[in-house]
């Protein structure tokens, strides 16, 4: 049960919590989801806020290349989905602990969990405790929790909500669309061979954590969560990721960690550790948050059912931060800004694929939050 706000929390609002949001996309090949960077207010690389209750932008670097033009591929995800769950029900408040069906959710110690050696975020809690704040999230068990759709959402929501799940509304999409039914072909150039390998990009604005997958579906066949799932692709061997940035001297090879037991085989651990260290909370009447952001005054007040806030200060027993371990999990990008870099990773073409056109479709299943960014591409196999 929710909380009444406490002093505690206020003070916490006022200084410490800084809130992090987990956008990204494939930004090579060029995504579907990023048509609107075709439009004057999106071309040549510009990043103008999307969202009038929380601003926020894709702002991105796709390596030396000079500009970065994924538009608002940022803001097409699914959220407020948990593991087993049906269906999402587009509420991500960061609420620890909690799980958004009882009666379907995967429970701990199902062989779809993921193992505790592959967590990105909060590896001193005992697995399935009040500490465990994450466990109803979708990196535990990969590839489980449900998806509004295989290409996301625009805005993650039908409504516009805080924590930055919004989009604006161009000739090509509007908040709440689906991006396989909104998102026509954009065919991007991109020719695989069988039996080699191929280089993909992704950008992210912030992070939550977790882990993600590439996979294909045939482009005559309905772009559906069932269909990608059917073929997903394998990461090269000995698997690493480079980080791209604009200046080619700064690039570095990271090491990479695919996941080869448990829940998850074959997905990719999220390469950079992250930094939200908090939860949220539901303001109780009359009572408002005192988070400040364009949106959360009057008349919308629309923070007050996520209010951002110290987890122990609402919820008993649970831990004061929940960000990576930096014993167990040190950055790799030795605190370079998320803004300044792309991650590339290396595919396996399988070889007996039938060759012809596909829809190469990213997913990234958070840990912190309820949320599942997605983003698909055009490509043909020969």
């Amino acid at each position: 049960q929710f909380q009444p706000i406490s002093m505690m929390c206020l003070v916490v609002l006022a200084g410490s919590i800084a809130l992090a949001r987990g956008h990204g996309s494939m930004i090579m090949p060029p995504a579907r989801n990023s048509i609107d960077a075709e439009t004057p207010a999106f071309d040549h690389g510009k990043h103008p806020p999307t969202g009038t209750i929380e601003p926020y932008s894709c702002e991105c670097t796709n390596g030396s290349d000079v500009e970065c033009n994924s538009g608002q591929s940022c803001f097409w995800f699914s959220q407020g989905c948990s593991v087993g769950c049906k269906t999402c029900d587009g509420n991500a408040s960061r609420i620890p602990n909690w799980d958004h069906c009882p009666a379907d959710s995967i429970k701990i110690g199902d062989p779809s969990r993921l193992l505790k050696k592959y967590w990105t975020a909060n590896q001193l809690a005992e697995e399935g405790s009040v500490q465990d704040v994450f466990k109803w999230c979708p990196w535990r068990a990969p590839g489980k929790a449900p998806v509004y759709d295989p290409c996301g959402m625009a805005g993650g929501t039908a409504v516009e909500s805080f924590n930055a799940a919004a989009y604006t509304s161009t000739i090509h999409a509007k908040q709440g669309d689906l991006g396989s039914h909104v998102l026509k072909p954009r065919p991007s150039g991109t020719v695989w061979h069988r039996g080699s390998t191929a280089r993909t990009r992704w950008q992210q604005t912030a992070d939550h954590g977790g882990g993600y997958q590439y996979r294909l579906c045939r482009a005559n066949e309905n772009l559906t969560e069932a269909c990608f799932q059917k073929t997903p692709l394998s990461f090269a061997t000995p698997a690493t990721h480079t980080l791209r940035f604009a200046d080619p001297s700064k690039d570095m090879v990271i090491n990479a960690t695919v996941v080869t037991e448990g829940g998850g085989l074959g997905w990719m651990v999220y390469p950079i550790p992250p930094s939200f260290a908090g939860c949220d909370y539901v303001a109780q009447p009359p009572n408002h948050c005192n988070y400040t952001c364009p949106g959360c005054g009057p008349p919308k007040y629309a923070a007050d059912a996520a209010c951002p806030c110290s987890c122990p200060a609402h919820y008993p027993g649970t831990p004061e931060d929940v960000g990576a371990v930096p014993s167990i999990f040190p950055d790799p990008s030795h605190g370079a800004s998320k803004h300044a870099y792309a991650i590339e990773d290396t595919l396996v073409v399988p070889a007996d694929i039938p060759p012809g056109d596909y829809i190469l479709g990213f997913r990234w299943d958070c840990e912190q939050t309820t949320q599942i960014w997605q983003s698909c591409s055009d490509i043909t196999i020969s």
